[in-house]
């Protein structure tokens, strides 16, 4: 069974990117709980900037 899980937590209210040391832990707690991740994919918008990342997890 396949799950997309969307990760948009942010440092700061005010700080506009996704906090990618929160996301590597995110990552560690799933593969720990026994999915396998698949891929990270950022999103962006029409300027470029990222503001979350989807992340194709595997059971």
């Amino acid at each position: 069974m396949r799950r997309v899980v969307i990760f948009n937590k942010k440092k700061h209210f005010f700080w506009p990117r996704p906090d990618v040391n929160s996301l590597n832990q995110e990552i560690e707690q799933i593969e720990q709980d026994g999915w396998k991740v698949l891929s990270v994919t950022a999103n962006c918008d029409f300027l470029g900037n990222i503001g979350s990342f989807t992340i194709l997890i595997e059971s």
